[in-house]
C-alpha cells in the first residue's frame, strides 16, 4: 500500500532558508539561485565573451572542467619573451560568484592589459551548498591540470611564433608555464593560499612544466570565531558583513566547522613550502586587522610576504570602482586601483623564475 505521506503537508516543498535572497534553500533537498538581489545586479551582470579586441583585451571562455574564462591581452610579448600567467580565484564566501561578472571583467581585464602576462585565468568555480569545500580547492587543481595540458617541448631560444586566433593556442604559444602567479579575490585569496600551499606536496615531476611562482592574495578573506578589532569597530558593509558571510561559510564548510577553520584562517607552518606571497590590504576593509596579523605570523616563519596597502579604501574596492550607482566614481579610489595594478606589476616582474616546481 502506498503511503500517504505525499499527500499530508509533511511532504510538501517548502523553503528552510532564504539567504539574502542569494540561494534558497528547500526541505527536500533543492537548492535555487534566483536572479542576484537588486543591491548587487550591477556588479553581477554578465559580461559575454569577445573576441574583437576591447581595450586591449580578448576575453573567452573556455569549456574545460572546470569551465574557465580567459582574459588575453593582444599586444604580442616584446622580444619574443614568454610571459607568465595568472590563475584567477573568486571571491564569493564559495557560494556566490560567477567569472563573467562585470565585477571580475571591470578590473581582470583592465590587469591583464597592464601588465606583462600571457593571459589570466579564472576558474569558475564549484559552490557550496551543492559543492561545500574542499570542492573549490580541488577545481584550482584540476585548473593547473589544464595549464600543465597546454605544455609542449621548446627547444631553446626558440620564438614565440606570430599569434594564432584559437585562444589556447595563443595561450600556448606565449605562455611561461614555469612562471604560474594564482590570485584570488577576498575569499578568493583563501583558495589560492590552500592551493598554493598543497602544490609542493605533490609527486616529484606531476606538474610537469608548471611552477608556481607566487601568490597575490587581494584583501583576503581571513577572519576568526573571535572579530578582530577592526570587525568589531568598523561601520557595516552592506555587501560583505560578518553575518551574512557566516551564513555563507556554514554552507560552505565541513559540517561543524567555524571560523577558525585553516580553510578561513590559514594554520601558518614553518616547515611548508610557500611561495613568496603579495598581500593587499584595503585600510577601510574590517578583515584588516586579521590581514595584518596573518602577515606578521608569515614572516616568523620566515615566509617571503610583500603588503601593498591601500589608504581611504573598503573592501574589494577595485572589484566595485563604478559599478554602483550609489557609490559614484571618485579620483581617490581610482588612484588606489592604479597603485594596485602596479604593484601587482612590480611583483610579479621581481619573480624571475619558479619557486616551486614539481
Amino acid at each position: 500500500m502506498a503511503s500517504p505521506c505525499c499527500k499530508d503537508t509533511c511532504c510538501k516543498k517548502e523553503l528552510v532558508d532564504d539567504i539574502a535572497g542569494w540561494i534558497k534553500i528547500y526541505n527536500d533537498g533543492t537548492v535555487e539561485r534566483p536572479a542576484p538581489p537588486p543591491e548587487a545586479q550591477q556588479l553581477a551582470t554578465s559580461i559575454p565573451p569577445y573576441d574583437v579586441p576591447c581595450n586591449g583585451v580578448t576575453v573567452h571562455d573556455i569549456p574545460a572542467d572546470p569551465p574557465l574564462r580567459l582574459y588575453l591581452p593582444v599586444a604580442a610579448p616584446l622580444n619574443g619573451r614568454r610571459l607568465p600567467v595568472l590563475l584567477h580565484f573568486l571571491a564569493g564566501s564559495f557560494c556566490i560568484t560567477d567569472p563573467s561578472w562585470a565585477m571580475y571583467h571591470s578590473f581582470y581585464a583592465r590587469l591583464a592589459a597592464s601588465i606583462p602576462v600571457a593571459g589570466i585565468v579564472s576558474i569558475a568555480l564549484p559552490l557550496a551548498p551543492e559543492n561545500p569545500l574542499p570542492a573549490a580547492i580541488a577545481a584550482g587543481y584540476a585548473a593547473i591540470d589544464w595549464l600543465k595540458s597546454l605544455a609542449r617541448p621548446v627547444l631553446p631560444n626558440e620564438p614565440v611564433p606570430e599569434p594564432t586566433y584559437d585562444p589556447v593556442n595563443r595561450l600556448r604559444d606565449v605562455a611561461d608555464l614555469s612562471r604560474v602567479f594564482l590570485i584570488g579575490d577576498s575569499n578568493g585569496a583563501n583558495l589560492a593560499l590552500q592551493v598554493a600551499a598543497g602544490f609542493s606536496t605533490a609527486e616529484p615531476g606531476y606538474w610537469g612544466p608548471v611552477g608556481l611562482a607566487g601568490a597575490i592574495l587581494l584583501n583576503p578573506g581571513f577572519t576568526r570565531s573571535t572579530p578582530s578589532r577592526s570587525e568589531s569597530t568598523d561601520p557595516m558593509n552592506r555587501y560583505m558583513n560578518r553575518e551574512l558571510v557566516g551564513r555563507f561559510l556554514k554552507l560552505a564548510l565541513p559540517e561543524g566547522a567555524t571560523r577558525d577553520h585553516p580553510y578561513i584562517w590559514p594554520v601558518v607552518d614553518a616547515a611548508a613550502a610557500m611561495p613568496p606571497l603579495l598581500v593587499s590590504i584595503a585600510m577601510l576593509d574590517s578583515l584588516r586587522d586579521r590581514q595584518v596579523e596573518y602577515c606578521n605570523a608569515m614572516r616568523r616563519a620566515g615566509k617571503h610576504v610583500e603588503v601593498a596597502l591601500s589608504a581611504g579604501v573598503d573592501h574589494i574596492f577595485y572589484l566595485k570602482h563604478g559599478l554602483i550607482d550609489s557609490e559614484p566614481e571618485n579620483d581617490e579610489t581610482a588612484a588606489r586601483i592604479a597603485e594596485l595594478v602596479e604593484d601587482i606589476g612590480r611583483f610579479i616582474g621581481r619573480r624571475h623564475c619558479c619557486v616551486a616546481r614539481l
